[in-house]
């Protein structure tokens, strides 16, 4: 399986959680490519056998209706709409406080406005500081495992 894993990061800790979802799902056997949203190229989708998005999650805890990312939601609504028809996809993200699961609901009604219709949700870890005023505490070593096992997971 080769899958393509879209991040966005501003402070670093959303590609800190991204990483180790590429190790689980090398580890188990597939092909993984990060992609930053700057470089993403929807054409390319095709050449994948699933997508993961990764967010960090900004006002999730605010708004149902916030949460993912502006650059994601962007790339995501760039789609056409059967983009994702028959590929597996999922979801992380990365919060400062709360919020995290708002971010990956949000994410997952994008996706299946796009054509997916099988979203296995990630973990959401805890990093950052509020507003991304500064740098603040990187992704855990527990979170970590569990972002390494998600990727593993996620190809069974």
């Amino acid at each position: 399986m080769k899958i393509l894993i879209l991040y966005y990061t501003k402070t670093g800790h959303t590609l800190e959680a991204a990483n180790p979802v590429a190790e689980g799902i090398r580890n188990a056997g597939s092909e993984a490519d990060l992609v930053n949203v700057k470089d993403f190229v929807a054409d390319k989708l095709s050449d994948y056998d699933a997508f993961i998005v990764a967010s960090p999650c900004h006002a999730g805890s605010i708004s149902k209706k916030a949460g993912i990312a502006e650059p994601i939601k962007k790339a995501l609504n760039g789609l056409k709409t059967d983009a994702l028809n028959g590929k597996k996809c999922g979801g992380i993200a990365v919060n400062a406080g709360a919020g995290g699961e708002v971010t990956l609901k949000n994410i997952e009604a994008i996706l299946m406005d796009k054509g997916n219709g099988e979203y296995i949700p990630g973990p959401v870890a805890r990093a950052g500081s509020p507003l991304s005023l500064w740098k603040g505490r990187s992704v855990s070593v527990e979170d970590i495992e569990l972002y390494k096992a998600y990727g593993a997971e996620f190809v069974k």
